[in-house]
C-alpha cells in the first residue's frame, strides 16, 4: 500500500491559506494504477465546480501553443480568425466600434 502522506501534507498546507476557501486535488498516473484525491471546504471529487477562471488559463495555454507553432502572432487582429460580422459591436466605446482593432495581445 502506498503512502499518501506527502500529498496530504502539501495539500493541507496549501488549503491552510486564508485565501483558499475550497479545493480539490486529483493525482493519477498514466498507467492507471495510482490515484489519490482529497477535497477541502465541502468539495469532493464529484462536486460541481465553477470553471470561469479556468477558461482563461485554457485559452492562454492554447494561444501559447499556437505561438510556439508560429500559427499566430500577438499582434494579429482577432478579425483574422473570426468573422467580422459576428464580432461587430463587441467593443464599442462612445459610439465607436473598436472591434477590428482588438489584437491577441490585448
Amino acid at each position: 500500500m502506498r503512502s499518501y502522506s506527502k500529498f496530504e501534507k502539501v495539500f493541507d498546507k496549501t488549503m491552510a491559506s486564508k485565501l483558499v476557501h475550497e479545493g480539490i486535488c486529483l493525482i493519477e498516473n498514466s498507467a492507471g494504477d495510482f490515484s489519490w484525491n482529497k477535497g477541502y471546504g465541502g468539495k469532493e471529487l464529484e462536486t460541481p465546480f465553477l470553471m470561469a477562471s479556468v477558461t482563461k488559463l485554457f485559452t492562454t495555454a492554447c494561444i501559447v501553443k499556437l505561438l510556439e507553432d508560429s500559427k499566430v502572432d500577438l499582434e494579429d487582429k482577432i478579425v483574422r480568425f473570426l468573422d467580422v460580422e459576428e464580432l461587430k459591436g463587441i467593443h464599442t466605446y462612445k459610439g465607436i466600434d473598436y472591434t477590428a482593432q482588438i489584437a491577441i495581445s490585448v
